[in-house]
């Protein structure tokens, strides 16, 4: 992502994607009929629903609890160095202008930013904090905030379909809790058929071309122990 940084979105882009994500929805609960941006354009995507920054340092120590169980983040590099130039602008400015509309609109803590792993293709999954505590990634796949991840809430997911109803390319994508070693879910269209997906280095990332899927059903996450986690109950399977 360093190296497409020309090809950002922009602060009206971003905008937009905030409006329409308002919020505490989790990702994998929008309605199918939102799309993201297309790939290769990292996205913010914040809720609206709580407190502004009351102090930037309590709020920053508060904020590092959103990487609980994700090794990949622990004893990593922190501070805002870590994001890349353009996207620490755009998060700056979203603050400055959130701010300016609502003191509860939540703040994105740059200073909690670390690298939780990469992409197929070597770049890098950013995750960072709000004041709100929230677990928030930044990926070429897209990005999104919600609700630390736990036993019962042991994965993110962010979708994306570009051109579904002609046929066109679908992704999966998100960060796991540390035991996780798979993700598997159906796709809608789609029949019926699992797809298992590894999770490595608390990441994992499934794409399929010349396709007319546009959203995950039936999201389990496979412990190293066994187990399994119906990932998004509030998502039902057809």
């Amino acid at each position: 992502m360093a190296n497409n940084e020309e090809d950002l979105v922009s602060l009206e882009e971003l905008r937009s994607v905030l409006h329409a994500f308002s919020g505490s929805e989790q990702p994998h609960e929008r309605p199918a009929g939102r799309r993201r941006l297309r790939r290769m354009r990292p996205v913010l995507v914040v809720g609206v629903t709580v407190a502004a920054l009351a102090g930037t340092g309590v709020a920053v120590a508060a904020g590092l609890g959103a990487f609980n169980g994700i090794s990949a983040a622990q004893g990593t590099q922190t501070g805002a160095s870590v994001l890349p130039s353009a996207i620490l602008a755009q998060v700056k400015e979203m603050n400055a202008q959130h701010a300016s509309v609502s003191a509860a609109i939540p703040q994105l803590l740059p200073d909690t930013a670390r690298v939780l792993g990469t992409m197929p293709d070597g770049s890098p999954v950013y995750g960072l904090s709000n004041t709100h505590g929230d677990l928030c990634v930044i990926s070429e796949a897209g990005g999104g905030c919600g609700a630390p991840l736990s036993k019962s809430h042991p994965i993110t997911m962010n979708m994306s379909a570009e051109s579904p109803t002609t046929g066109g390319t679908f992704i999966a994508s998100g960060v796991a809790l540390d035991g996780v070693t798979s993700v598997s879910f159906t796709l809608a269209p789609g029949d019926g058929t699992v797809i298992t997906v590894p999770v490595e280095n608390n990441v994992y990332w499934y794409e399929k071309q010349d396709t007319h899927a546009n959203y995950a059903h039936c999201v389990t996450a496979h412990f190293a122990d066994g187990s399994t986690v119906n990932a998004f109950p509030g998502v039902p399977c057809p």
